[in-house]
């Protein structure tokens, strides 16, 4: 863990994809070192079928979803939250600057008793 999924509306693929925006957070992540780097997962999705405010097409919305391991410290999942927010805010400036997108990024736990997970990953 974590896994940082990015969903997007399907209008910002044009200019979203060339930001980088999976692999700044993936970084970002990394560079916590607070995260086994293998657990490490980020992947993004466009989203064709969607309604956002007025709905003239223009407008846009970013849905970041990171999902971590329980138990960790608040300040240190606040400190998680800021930096890879920051990090989304920054790659996403000009884009947000020149039309209407909306920002949301979300940490949550996931509950141990009701998670299976399998592979061959290496774990550290």
């Amino acid at each position: 863990m974590p896994h940082i999924a990015i969903d997007y509306t399907a209008n910002l693929t044009d200019d979203l994809t060339p930001l980088g925006l999976p692999q700044k957070l993936h970084e970002a992540a990394q560079s916590l070192g607070v995260f086994p780097v293998n657990g490490l997962r980020t992947f993004a999705r466009a989203i064709g079928e969607y309604q956002v405010g007025a709905n003239t097409k223009k407008e846009a919305f970013i849905n970041i979803q990171v999902r971590i391991a329980p138990g960790r410290p608040e300040e240190l999942r606040q400190r998680i939250v800021d930096t890879l927010f920051a990090t989304a805010e920054q790659t996403l400036a000009a884009l947000i600057e020149k039309r209407p997108v909306g920002l949301q990024l979300e940490i949550t736990e996931f509950d141990r008793s009701l998670t299976r997970m399998a592979g061959s990953l290496p774990s550290a």
